[in-house]
C-alpha cells in the first residue's frame, strides 16, 4: 500500500514538475475517436498544426475510430495526466454517448479535463430530388398524406443525425422510418442515390451536393443562417421553433492534468482558433469557430447533456 501511495505521489510530482516548467517538452498526441477523412479529422489536422507552431513541439493527430468513438475516449481517458494525450471530443462522444451507452469503460463525468470548445457546424434536413418537396412545409404535407410511405438515413443508431432527426420528428409529431447507416459517408451515398428519401447529415458534407443539385437542403438546423450557403433557411424560420442543433468539437486531457498544462494547451488552441488564415479555411467548410475558457468548456458539456439524454430517452435508442 505505501508503495502504491509514493508511486501515486511520484506520479503527480512528474506533473507538478512539467506545469512548472518544460512543458511540452516533447511531441504531444491529438487521439481523433473516429476514422480520419471527415471534418472532425481534418479540423484536428489544422488545431493539430497551429497548436504545434505555438507549443514549439509537433502535435501528431492519431485514428482510434470505434464503439461510437467511446475507443479513443477510453485510450485517453486512461492516459498519463501529463498533457502529452488529448482528445478530440465531439458532440457524440461527451453528450450523446454517456446517455446512449448502457455502459462505458470510463467514467464520462469524471475522465477528462477540458481544455477549450474549438468548432461548431451545421446540420441539414436534405431530401433527395426524387422527393417533391421544396420547403420543409412542402414535405410535411406529403408526410401527412401518405404515413409509413417515407424514411430517413442516419450515421448509425444514436449518431447524432439520428436523434437530430428523432428530435425533429418529436417537434413537427410526424412518423418516419429510420434507416441506419454505418457512419455520414454511406448515408449521404444512400440519399443520393434514393435508397432514403431524405436525412441531416452535417452542412460541410453535404454542400458540395447540394450546390451540385444532387440534393435539396430544406432547411439548417442551427438558428443563424448558414454563411456560405444563406439561400438555406433556418428550420426555426420554417415553422419548427426552437430547434437548434450544432455538431461541436472540442479539445481535452485526462482527468488530474495539472491545471497550469491545461491553460498552456488552452493558449495554444485559442490562439490557433484566432489565426486569421485557419478561421478562413474553416468558414470556406462552413465551420464556426468556438473557442472557450476550460471552464466555459466544462459548463457546455454539462448543458448539452442535459440536452441529449432527454432526446436519447425520448427516441428510445439505446447500446449495450
Amino acid at each position: 500500500m505505501k508503495y502504491s501511495r509514493w508511486l501515486a505521489l511520484g506520479a503527480l510530482w512528474l506533473c507538478a514538475s512539467a506545469a512548472a516548467g518544460g512543458f511540452p517538452d516533447k511531441p504531444i498526441k491529438l487521439v481523433v475517436p473516429l476514422a480520419p477523412g471527415g471534418s472532425t479529422d481534418m479540423v484536428a489536422r489544422m488545431l493539430g498544426e497551429k497548436m504545434g507552431q505555438a507549443l514549439g513541439q509537433p502535435v501528431i493527430i492519431e485514428n482510434r475510430p470505434g464503439a461510437g468513438g467511446s475507443i479513443g475516449s477510453d485510450y485517453v481517458a486512461k492516459s498519463a495526466p501529463d498533457g502529452y494525450s488529448l482528445l478530440m471530443g465531439t458532440i457524440g462522444t461527451l453528450a450523446v454517448t454517456p446517455s446512449l451507452y448502457q455502459s462505458l469503460p470510463y467514467d464520462p463525468d469524471r475522465a477528462f479535463a477540458p481544455i477549450s470548445l474549438t468548432t461548431g457546424a451545421q446540420f441539414v434536413l436534405v431530401v433527395n430530388p426524387g422527393v417533391q418537396a421544396r420547403t420543409l412545409a412542402d414535405l410535411l404535407q406529403q408526410i401527412k398524406q401518405h404515413p409509413g410511405k417515407f424514411n430517413y438515413g442516419s450515421a448509425g443508431n444514436g449518431s447524432t443525425p439520428h436523434l437530430a432527426m428523432e428530435l425533429l420528428q418529436q417537434t413537427i409529431q410526424s412518423q418516419i422510418t429510420h434507416v441506419p447507416y454505418r457512419g455520414s459517408g454511406p448515408m449521404i451515398s444512400a440519399l443520393l442515390g434514393g435508397e432514403v428519401q431524405m436525412g441531416m447529415p452535417d452542412l460541410p458534407s453535404a454542400l458540395p451536393h447540394i450546390k451540385a443539385g444532387k440534393l435539396v437542403a430544406l432547411g439548417v438546423t442551427s438558428t443563424q443562417r448558414s454563411t456560405t450557403a444563406p439561400d438555406i433557411p433556418t428550420l426555426a424560420e420554417s415553422g419548427v421553433q426552437g430547434f437548434d442543433v450544432v455538431s461541436w468539437l472540442g479539445i481535452l486531457a485526462p482527468a488530474g492534468t495539472p491545471r497550469a498544462v491545461v491553460d498552456t494547451l488552452n493558449r495554444a488552441a485559442v490562439g490557433a482558433l484566432k489565426d486569421p488564415a485557419m478561421q478562413a479555411r474553416l468558414a470556406e467548410s462552413d465551420i464556426s469557430v468556438y473557442a472557450s475558457t476550460p471552464d466555459e468548456f466544462a459548463a457546455y458539456i454539462q448543458s448539452e447533456r442535459k440536452k441529449w439524454d432527454s432526446i436519447v430517452k425520448l427516441s428510445g435508442a439505446t447500446i449495450n
